[in-house]
């Protein structure tokens, strides 16, 4: 390769105002081997960059190659490698697009940017390999992470101490997690990382967070190695600006997928889940990191929509972005448990698209399993639902694993319907309901709050675990069985310690 068969260009913009997204062409002819890019802003705004091959930067087009946010301003892209986060593949000749989404700039900002070509023989890009998708093939509680960053999100790579993909594998075993979802901003090549892992032992899920800079997040767990979501969605009421779409839009597409959809810590500031209104998720995370009062909230809103008959289930994750940070946090905190026909990609995404799972505070923290019992003597546990005649008594309890001295809240359409102080490590409370005047319960285990304030990152409030609800409709005793739903009998069902 010689200097003169470099090619550079240089462009410059203008960026202005909050949640927008400019769009940069250039061109690449033939020969070309490697592609590299920086922006240099003259100014303070915020934003990022990102890249599309000739396929398109329609939303939603298979030509998205990568994004960063605002940590980053600089990338390269080959046949065989690219800056992390950013996808190998072919370099074919045509129109590409640079994007840069527009975060927030007060005043008008100059950016240079430098396009660097380089040309060179032809390399046969690498096929990724796939990440098996069956660890254990036998049903049981298994313990996960469904909200972590690697390297490949640009805000966890600036921490300096954020894990590759490839490491995450042995941090779940370390922390004694059966699974785990990589959930990067709008990349994905933390996925295709996955297959060099060595996964013994643990589920590794393809995944993202959905960052839509301007109207909220969402954790997506059980993608394909070469599935993607757009980021670039406006909430009803606005109008689409180009390449924009609605949020109903990513939820189609996710579920042609047979992924598991999340509004990621909702309540948050400056991140506040804003398509409510609009479209249902399949979760919602309700603890994000340590128990704090966004979660407090977010539970609360939760609650709000199984009261108007929304069977969503709750979920969590740590958010952890790198391994040292001010809040303490660490793989599992929290831990989302699901109870599963097997360590597969395609039976834990079912169990969390049932609700069949609790929180709890840390891999090791306490279980809790909440139930109602049919007329039949089975107990249904959290995800499924007793049928009975309006006015039948019902019962419903608890049962509690590893949770002496802490307090138990059992929550009945939003209220507490039994508050009981917990005097051993294995303790089932019962009570009973009317079929009728009760549509969902659910079940809290609650401890102390802690509070240092040396560093008030990681102060966290009282909740050490919460389930998903079971339900309660009225019908025909029985028809459970005869509408197909799953069930597991919580005398044959051991709660994990």
């Amino acid at each position: 390769m010689s200097a003169a068969a470099d090619q550079v260009t240089v462009a410059h913009l203008r960026l202005s105002g909050f949640g927008s997204t400019v769009e940069v062409p250039f061109a690449v002819g033939e020969g070309v081997d490697r592609i590299a890019v920086e922006a240099v802003a003259r100014g303070h705004a915020s934003f990022g960059i990102g890249l599309f091959d000739p396929r398109g930067a329609a939303y939603q087009s298979p030509g998205f190659r990568g994004v960063y946010g605002s940590e980053r301003h600089d990338f390269w892209v080959s046949a065989r490698g690219a800056s992390e986060g950013f996808l190998p593949g072919p370099i074919p000749a045509g129109r590409w697009t640079l994007v840069f989404p527009v975060f927030r700039s007060l005043a008008a900002t100059d950016v240079d940017v430098t396009v660097r070509l380089r040309h060179g023989p032809a390399v046969a890009p690498l096929a990724p390999a796939p990440v098996p998708e069956l660890v254990r093939d036998i049903p049981g509680w298994y313990r996960g992470d469904l909200h972590v960053h690697s390297t490949a999100s640009s805000d966890a790579a600036s921490t300096g101490t954020a894990l590759a993909p490839e490491a995450w594998a042995d941090e779940c075993r370390r922390a004694g997690l059966d699974f785990v979802a990589l959930t990067d901003h709008n990349v994905v090549a933390q996925n295709r990382a996955l297959a060099g892992a060595d996964g013994t032992g643990v589920l590794l899920l393809g995944g993202e967070e959905m960052t839509n800079w301007s109207h909220g997040h969402a954790t997506v767990a059980g993608m394909a190695t070469d599935d993607w979501l757009d980021w670039r969605q406006r909430p009803r009421g606005l109008r689409l600006g180009r390449h924009e779409a609605r949020i109903t839009d990513l939820l189609r597409t996710a579920e042609e997928m047979g992924a598991y959809v999340a509004a990621a810590h909702p309540l948050q500031l400056l991140v506040t889940w804003q398509f409510f209104a609009e479209a249902r998720t399949h979760g919602i995370e309700v603890w994000n990191g340590h128990f704090s009062p966004t979660d407090a909230a977010a539970v609360a809103r939760w609650d709000s929509l199984l009261r108007r008959g929304q069977r969503i289930a709750g979920s969590g994750g740590s958010d952890l972005h790198g391994r040292d940070n001010l809040a303490g946090i660490s793989a599992g905190m929290p831990t989302t448990v699901v109870h599963a026909e097997a360590l597969s990609r395609r039976a834990v995404l079912a169990a969390l698209r049932a609700g069949r799972s609790y929180l709890t505070r840390r891999p090791g923290g306490p279980g809790v399993v909440v139930w109602a019992q049919g007329a039949d003597g089975v107990r249904r546990i959290m995800g499924e639902t007793v049928r009975a005649h309006r006015g039948t008594p019902v019962p419903v309890g608890a049962t509690v694993r590893g949770g002496r001295g802490l307090r138990l809240l059992l929550i009945a359409d939003g209220r507490v319907r039994l508050r009981r102080r917990l005097h051993a490590d294995d303790e089932t409370v019962t009570t009973t309901v009317r079929s009728g005047e009760v549509r969902y319960l659910r079940a809290e285990l609650h401890g102390r709050a802690s509070f240092d304030p040396r560093r008030p990152l990681a102060g966290r409030l009282d909740m050490e675990a919460l389930t998903n609800p079971v339900y309660l409709a009225e019908g025909r005793p029985g028809d459970e069985a005869a509408a197909g739903e799953a069930w597991w009998d919580v005398r044959r069902v051991q709660v994990p310690l």
